[in-house]
């Protein structure tokens, strides 16, 4: 009975991942409801649900609560070494960028930032959450902390806008060097809730820190990406 279940599932996945890469389904194109699936194809909810979420994990499909199932749009090529804004790199392949504020408070530095952000404890530290859309689909939350003593005044700002520009252009500062880590994980619930994803989803966790010319640290960056949203591309050339 397994055997079957799974046959009939992987079916599913086989014909929906034919229709999409011979693109009678287009990128963005909502798919049918997963009770008319279901009733198409003559399966249970579970077996229609197993079948989307094996696509969904490889990337072909998302699905946006209460909306329903999507086909995945082309992913962004994102270099995070490169000193690009999101808004530069995103536009810069046609799409459209856009940011949606979260949270912007200003909280004293626990024991654990005061040592990542290399300030002293209870120092004023900016933390600031944003969503990030492309063609208006929420791809990307941000919780960003930045060091308020280097950028007074900082927290008065529109803080939707290119931070890479802001620091630039207002504080004569620039991003002199910085610290990548790229983890594998699963979408935390708070960041997929936000994406508006189910909370388990497969999803890339960046952390980058940013330092000035002095080696002190201007910004430190999580990033919580959709999988399929995202390829990274990192050009690595010799000395």
């Amino acid at each position: 009975m397994e055997k079957q279940i799974d046959n009939h599932y992987r079916y599913l996945q086989q014909h929906f991942s034919y229709l999409i890469r011979q693109q009678a389904l287009l990128p963005g194109e909502k798919l049918p409801s997963e009770r008319d699936i279901g009733e198409r194809f003559n399966l249970t909810r579970m077996t229609v649900r197993q079948g989307l979420q094996t696509l969904e994990a490889e990337g072909l499909i998302y699905r946006q609560n209460r909306r329903g199932w999507f086909v995945s749009p082309p992913a962004v090529v994102y270099n995070p070494a490169r000193r690009q804004s999101f808004i530069e790199y995103v536009s810069s392949q046609g799409f459209e960028p856009s940011t949606d504020l979260i949270g912007v408070t200003v909280n004293p530095a626990d024991a654990r930032m005061a040592e990542l952000m290399k300030v002293d404890k209870g120092a004023r530290l900016l933390f600031l959450q944003r969503r990030r859309s492309i063609d208006g689909r929420p791809v990307l939350i941000e919780h960003i902390y930045i060091n308020t003593a280097l950028l007074p005044g900082i927290e008065k700002e529109d803080m939707s806008q290119s931070l890479t520009h802001l620091l630039r252009n207002k504080y004569g500062q620039a991003y002199h060097s910085m610290n990548l880590i790229f983890k594998s994980t699963a979408l935390l619930e708070d960041a997929a809730r936000e994406l508006g994803a189910a909370a388990g989803l497969p999803g890339l966790h960046i952390e980058r820190t940013n330092y000035d010319a002095a080696g002190r640290v201007l910004e430190l960056d999580y990033e919580y990406w959709r999988h399929d949203a995202v390829t990274i591309q990192i050009d690595v050339n010799d000395a």
